[in-house]
């Protein structure tokens, strides 16, 4: 066989190189990148269509408001095939098809004479975003040695940010045809990229194919042998097949049970904060606020460069710090800022206070909660999942909180919609700020600490309850000096 071009360029060696890791990487972080700017290019889209020079034809804001309704809904319909089918077809070819939607979904909003077109594109949409729940941090994690994905893991949540932010300055300077043209390149490379990765070895193990999964390491590591970390991860692969891991297993064993609990309480309290209604609706509420200062659009380029900049340099440091100190301390910071917001929205609303020095106070309410909300509440939900239960159970719990949380995401935007339509601007930020401020009670005296304790630590601490047994197993575990993971 005739060796690839980049391994003429770069020969395989004993000692290896990450270089196809992080190809592989990049490559699924395509997807998430997509996916990020599908979402928030309703952020700019929204006004844009409200207007009577919509390209489409004028539409009412209750029409507008389904688009964030669609995406989530066709993902919960989705989201079992799509798993179901990275076990069946793999990670790789799931990944991959995951551009055919997505070049599908912005092709329809090119296009697009009517606003049916528009809801067509939303909900194939949704079919990549069960894609992106379900096989993209599932395969990153499988192809990854420990040091590439402690460096370069936070990818695919990055990618998405930048989607975020991406798509909202290029909407802030051209209509959204062009807009969605533009953003053909990301599905479109991805699908030329995707033939250049290894599939996951793990999941190549579990078919059975462990040639195919020597190649497939070989590759990944590029080196000339893995046959000593295949061995390794056969038994890995042995051992978590022998172990129970069923849906049953999941919601059956009480301390999986209550572990999928804390997880979706914890993303309850991430989504009722706001965070995805704001993504959504970010442009919208900048220009109810009657900021003068910087236009809508400006307002909601800033609020998703910080949303970025401040979700990557947390992905660095928050995983080091207790865990419900910092949810704790991110809910806590989200009701302040929700707070000052508020407390601005009702005095320039319901009294005769001049705020006309202060228009800079929206602004710097929703850039104060994202810098909040990124040291906990955005990022730790996932990563306890990891924490909280075994290998065997993981993926089944990824699922249910994926479905979750997409189930979330059709509640919280429409229920923004709902109280701009009917309320002045401050009755949502008040609402969203009681339910910060109940997300700090429940995080500081419910959630379970996870930070440095073992899986059996962890078991132990869900089978018992309230703060005082928690002290005494951590006492426990240190006299009985057990190892610990970070």
């Amino acid at each position: 066989m005739g060796k690839t071009i980049l391994e003429k360029l770069i020969p395989k060696s004993e000692n290896g190189s990450s270089l196809v890791q992080l190809l592989a990487i990049f490559t699924a972080s395509l997807g998430g990148f997509s996916a990020g700017a599908q979402l928030a290019w309703l952020s700019p889209a929204v006004p844009q269509l409200l207007l009577n020079t919509s390209y489409i034809g004028p539409i009412t804001i209750e029409q507008a408001s389904y688009f964030s309704v669609i995406t989530p809904v066709a993902t919960i319909a989705s989201s079992f095939f799509v798993a179901n089918a990275t076990k069946v077809f793999g990670r790789k070819l799931v990944i991959g098809f995951m551009a055919i939607p997505h070049i599908a979904s912005w092709l329809l909003i090119a296009t697009a004479k009517s606003i049916v077109s528009l809801y067509v594109a939303r909900a194939v949409n949704g079919i990549s975003d069960a894609v992106n729940f379900c096989a993209i941090s599932v395969y990153v994690g499988e192809i990854a040695t420990p040091t590439v994905r402690g460096r370069w893991g936070n990818i695919p949540m990055c990618a998405i940010l930048l989607g975020h932010l991406s798509v909202v300055i290029v909407a802030n300077y051209c209509d959204l045809v062009t807009t969605a043209y533009i953003f053909l390149f990301a599905p479109l490379l991805q699908l030329l990229l995707i033939a250049t990765v290894p599939e996951s070895p793990y999941l190549l193990l579990m078919k059975g194919r462990t040639l195919d999964a020597k190649l497939a390491l070989e590759e990944l590591r590029w080196k000339t042998d893995a046959l000593e970390e295949l061995y390794d991860l056969r038994r890995d692969v042995q051992r978590q097949i022998s172990e129970p891991g069923t849906f049953r297993d999941l919601f059956r064993t009480p301390t999986n049970r209550r572990a999928l609990i804390f997880i979706i309480a914890i993303i309850t309290c991430q989504e009722y904060s706001g965070m995805s209604a704001f993504i959504v609706y970010s442009q919208r509420i900048f220009e109810l606020a009657g900021v003068k200062s910087l236009s809508p659009g400006e307002s909601s380029m800033i609020f998703f460069a910080f949303l970025f900049s401040f979700s990557a340099i947390a992905s660095l440091f928050v995983g080091r710090y207790p865990r419900r100190i910092m949810l704790t301390f991110s809910s806590f910071g989200c009701t302040i800022s929700l707070l000052i917001s508020t407390a601005f929205f009702y005095i320039q609303s319901e009294t005769s206070v001049d705020v006309g020095q202060l228009n800079w106070v929206p602004l710097f309410g929703m850039v104060s909660y994202i810098v909040f909300l990124t040291t906990g509440l955005s990022l730790l939900p996932f990563l306890m999942i990891g924490e909280l239960f075994s290998a065997s159970i993981k993926n089944h719990a990824m699922f249910v909180a994926n479905s979750y949380m997409a189930l979330t995401m059709i509640i919280v935007p429409k229920l923004l919609q709902l109280l701009l339509a009917h309320f002045p601007l401050y009755a949502p930020f008040l609402l969203f700020t009681f339910f910060s401020l109940a997300s700090t009670v429940f995080c500081y005296f419910f959630v379970p600490e996870t930070k440095g304790k073992t899986l059996e630590e962890i078991q132990r601490l869900l089978g018992t309850h309230g703060r005082a047994q928690e002290e005494r197993l951590i006492n426990d575990s240190r006299n009985e000096h057990l190892p610990t993971v970070d």
